[in-house]
C-alpha cells in the first residue's frame, strides 16, 4: 500500500470533519469596538464552522494574553441570537469584558475565543490586537 501524499493528508482530515473553526474575529461595529457606557466592554463578532452540528452544545472561552477569563455557553448564545442549534456555520456576537487588574494605558493586547463543540472537540484560537486606551486622549 502506497502512502498519501501531504496534502492528501490535509484534505483527508478536512473531510472528516476534524472539529469546530474559528476565524474573522473583529468588532461588530467598524466604527467603534467597545460598548458606549462600559469602555471595557468589547462587542466582537466571530464566524465559526462545524460540520457535527453541535457547535451549540459546547462552550467559548474567552481569552487574553492566552489565558482563558471565563467560558460560556454556546447554547444561550444560540438561542438569544437566533441560530439554529444544529447550525453547521453561522457568526456569533460575543460581549467580552476584559478584567484590567495588570494592564495599563497604551498597552497592546490580544484577545481571543476558543470553543468546544458537543463531541468535545476543541477549535483553533481566533485572536484579535488591541490597544488599551483609558481616559482622555493625551
Amino acid at each position: 500500500m502506497k502512502p498519501l501524499p501531504p496534502l492528501a493528508l490535509v484534505a483527508f482530515s478536512v473531510a472528516c470533519g476534524g472539529g469546530p473553526h474559528l476565524s474573522n474575529l473583529r468588532c461588530r461595529d467598524a466604527s467603534r469596538c467597545t460598548d458606549v457606557e462600559d469602555p471595557l466592554e468589547l462587542l466582537l463578532a466571530v464566524d465559526f464552522e462545524d460540520g457535527s452540528k453541535t457547535f451549540s452544545a459546547g462552550a467559548l472561552e474567552l481569552r487574553l494574553g492566552g489565558q482563558t477569563q471565563r467560558a460560556i455557553v454556546l447554547a444561550e448564545a444560540f438561542a438569544a441570537q437566533g441560530i439554529a442549534k444544529d447550525a453547521t456555520r453561522g457568526t456569533l456576537a460575543i460581549d467580552d469584558d476584559l478584567v484590567l487588574n495588570q494592564l495599563r494605558n497604551g498597552q497592546d493586547v490580544t484577545v481571543g475565543l476558543l470553543a468546544t463543540n458537543g463531541r468535545r472537540e476543541q477549535s483553533n484560537e481566533a485572536d484579535a490586537k488591541f490597544t488599551v486606551r483609558l481616559g482622555a486622549a493625551p
